[in-house]
């Protein structure tokens, strides 16, 4: 299980950079001009708009009680909103991901939306759970990757069956809509111990969109990871900025009462990530205990104390080193369990019983 939190723990604490530079790319592309044909006109297609304006602040502290607390933030601004107008005023999603037995995975889905748009409500008004549970009736037994193949140019490789998905609610009551799912999936992936232990999984997305901003909040909790993900885009004129923080903590692997803990990318993730960061005005912090033995940091840091930092260029260096393999870090220091917390309910229901014991003499004795 260590060697998985050491590979979620660094995923997760670029993924809030990841979705800033895609939300980025993915605005501006929305805002360049129709690109005509090179046989119609001999002019260049235009480039992407220069994003070297985006700053991006990175903090890992490793807690003696073996746990990360990363913190991170992104700002940006550009011209023009650049997303697709939504019909909705706000929104919300929880999804709850757990395992029935060995090899099932099961999600349950509860949505809810508020309508800007009342045109919707002539077709909205025409479904309903019955409706929906027809429509899922055909998808039950077939293989996901099957379903995929189609749609993905990679479909999955592993064999997941789709056992059971239906509707659970779906319920109109203008200009609020509310539905819920849920769905059953069956396949030698989900054995998985380490997938296992962190579950259950708990997702909860919460959205609010006016004409000048749009916030979403993104919250996961599991076994070993408490994640809340925070985009914010305000519109001033025509300047858009979109504000991005991530604030979350995650266990670290404990072996003979020493936290052991080495920088690792994910596989999924690109040797090159880091070359990404080079256009970025970027800072990077790790903060460690004070027994800790730090070895194999990349070049290019300043240190106070526990601190380590790594500013503009030398951040993306690090990054490029660490992700590359070409550096290895590695952290040691002694664990220390947190505190317990004083048994205060424990105390007063004593009270309660001594008063009552006592109060119970008195009455006796009368």
């Amino acid at each position: 299980m260590g060697e998985k939190i050491k590979r979620l723990f660094v995923g997760l604490s670029l993924c809030a950079i990841i979705v800033l530079m895609i939300s980025t790319t993915c605005v501006k592309a929305q805002q360049l001009p129709e690109i005509q044909s090179t046989e119609e006109t001999d002019e260049q297609p235009p480039e992407l708009p220069s994003i070297d304006d985006t700053n991006l602040d990175i903090t890992l502290e490793l807690l003696p009680d073996a746990r990360c607390h990363v913190t991170a933030s992104a700002e940006t601004q550009f011209e023009g909103m650049g997303w697709g107008e939504l019909p909705i005023t706000s929104g919300s999603l929880e999804l709850d991901i757990s395992s029935p037995s060995s090899g099932q995975l099961k999600l349950d889905l509860d949505a809810s939306a508020t309508l800007s748009e009342s045109e919707l409500a002539v077709i909205i008004s025409m479904i309903d759970a019955e409706m929906i549970d027809n429509l899922l009736s055909g998808i039950e037994g077939q293989s996901l990757s099957e379903l995929l193949s189609g749609i993905l140019p990679t479909a999955p490789e592993e064999d997941i069956v789709i056992e059971e998905l239906r509707c659970t609610k779906f319920s109109w009551n203008e200009p609020t809509i509310e539905a819920g799912l849920t769905t059953t999936l069956s396949g030698s992936v989900f054995e998985d111990q380490m997938l296992l232990d962190e579950l259950p999984i708990t997702v909860d997305v919460s959205i609010d969109m006016s004409e000048a901003s749009t916030n979403v909040s993104i919250d996961v909790n599991s076994e070993t990871v408490e994640v809340t993900l925070e985009i914010n885009l305000t519109t001033e004129d025509t300047t858009t900025t979109m504000e991005l923080t991530l604030d979350g903590y995650f266990k670290l692997p404990v072996v003979d009462d020493q936290v052991q803990w080495s920088f690792e990318l994910p596989e999924f993730f690109p040797e090159n990530l880091g070359e990404s960061f080079e256009q970025y005005d970027t800072d990077f912090t790790l903060k460690v205990p004070e027994d800790a033995s730090v070895s194999g940091l990349p070049l290019g840091y300043s240190q106070t104390g526990n601190t380590y930092t790594w500013s503009g260029g030398s951040a993306a260096a690090a990054l490029t080193t660490v992700l590359s393999g070409a550096a290895q870090p590695d952290i040691v220091y002694g664990y220390e369990a947190p505190p317990s917390e004083f048994p205060w309910l424990t105390i007063g229901i004593l009270v309660v019983v001594i008063v009552a014991i006592a109060a119970a003499i008195v009455l006796i004795r009368r």
